[in-house]
């Protein structure tokens, strides 16, 4: 595509199949965020990056940066880079596709000695994903100063486990997060290459998406509480069954959701107490996820979820807790990237289509500090977050060529 300078598609797979092989098991990828794998898997970049002879730097929050220098050193830089974390049982190509891309486009200029005004980074942001610590994109939060150090300190996971205390033995303190913060003069524009999580690029036969917004979530934690008590000693007419308050919910939400235009909603967590098959549930906790590329459907939609809520628990005469635990408003990416992206390909004869991305990503932080841009390559059935996600690696490596192409225009 850009003459005498394409990336190598041999070591972009072979970077991925190491990455891939950390915390890879048959029950899927367990590399969630601080966790052994995790880490490790750090350690893995940290070497490709010193092996690839690129300028690299960790900050404060534990990001990880892998530079090389523009002919003017003073010129903000175009940084590229996705995560590397993932949820439990997970897929090889979430996250990783977009950090071992940057990777391979950042050492492919390098060695190539083009030269070009601003330096180029790749970037690999610590915790995107939220199944850990209930948010989501936390290292990319931290650099663009969306999160308050002292809060993040006091996350706490599924363990109790607050991620203060794992950042103490690592020896981060809130004053090494909080410098962490980058000066938006310092980024000229940010690049995510990313699989689709979805199906329509495979459906439509297409081979790039161009992201046009990224679809924003609303988190809800709701918790009815009723009576625990023996399930053969109890009518049915006396029963306060949380679970049955918890199960008439979900069924709302999805009814609620498939009316909107923009907008899916999902229960992605139920906890039952006691939990137990001799007992009536007493107690339900639910996790409601909303996400829409309309912030007012998406505020709308949140706001009927809890209100159905209060009318299930108030006919059923039990109590209910209501919280929303997170909430980040849809964002848009760069109308001047897209159109470049959209350039690239068309003079390539690439298929390509413009879309929205129903995930969220750390390109919607960064988009608060510097224009952004995403592009999609395809998962083959829409498969993510499984260990059945695939993407071929020639589809890959087409994605990198296009974010190669785009980080050089970008970058002189």
């Amino acid at each position: 595509m850009v003459e005498m300078l394409a990336i190598q598609k041999e070591r972009l797979a072979s970077d991925l199949n190491a990455i891939a092989r950390v915390g890879f098991t048959a029950q899927g990828m367990n590399r969630v965020a601080f966790s052994v794998a995790e880490l490790r898997a750090r350690q893995v970049l940290i070497h490709m990056i010193q092996k690839s002879q690129l300028g690299l730097r960790i900050d404060g929050f534990g990001n990880i940066f892998g530079q090389i220098e523009g002919y003017d050193r003073d010129a903000p830089e175009v940084m590229l880079g996705s995560h590397l974390d993932s949820v439990p049982h997970g897929g090889r190509f979430d996250g990783a596709v977009g950090v071992i891309a940057a990777l391979e486009v950042v050492r492919t200029i390098k060695e190539s000695g083009v030269r070009h005004q601003h330096p180029i980074e790749l970037v690999m942001f610590v915790a995107e994903e939220a199944s850990r610590f209930g948010i989501a994109t936390i290292g990319s939060r931290v650099i663009t100063g969306q999160i308050d150090p002292k809060v993040l300190m006091s996350l706490t996971d599924s363990t109790k486990t607050t991620l203060g205390s794992m950042l103490t033995r690592m020896g981060i303190d809130a004053e090494s997060i909080h410098r962490a913060r980058r000066d938006p003069g310092t980024i000229k524009a940010y690049l995510e290459l990313h699989i689709e999580q979805g199906q329509v690029l495979e459906s439509m036969g297409v081979k790039i998406g161009v992201v046009t917004a990224i679809a924003a979530p609303t988190r809800l934690r709701v918790e009815f509480i009723g009576q625990a008590d023996h399930s053969g000693a109890t009518p049915m007419n006396l029963r306060r069954d949380a679970l049955v308050a918890g199960a008439h919910l979900v069924c709302f939400i999805d009814e609620l959701a498939r009316s909107k235009r923009h907008t899916v909603a999902t229960v992605g967590m139920i906890q039952i107490r006691p939990g137990v098959i001799n007992v009536v549930p007493g107690e339900v906790r639910l996790g409601v996820d909303v996400r829409s590329i309309s912030s007012e459907e998406k505020q709308t939609t949140a706001e009927e979820i809890l209100a159905e809520a209060r009318r299930i628990a108030e006919r059923r005469g039990m109590q209910v807790h209501l919280a929303i635990t997170d909430s980040s408003e849809p964002v848009m990416m760069d109308a001047e990237i897209i159109k470049l992206i959209c350039d690239i390909c068309e003079a390539h004869s690439i298929s390509y289509m413009t879309m929205p991305s129903g995930a969220g990503h750390d390109a919607m932080r960064m988009a608060s500090i510097t224009r952004a841009g995403m592009v999609f390559v395809p998962s083959h059935a829409g498969v993510s977050h499984s260990p059945d996600e695939w993407t071929d690696i020639s589809d890959i490596a087409l994605g990198a060529q296009v974010l190669l192409e785009a980080a050089l225009s970008l970058a002189s």
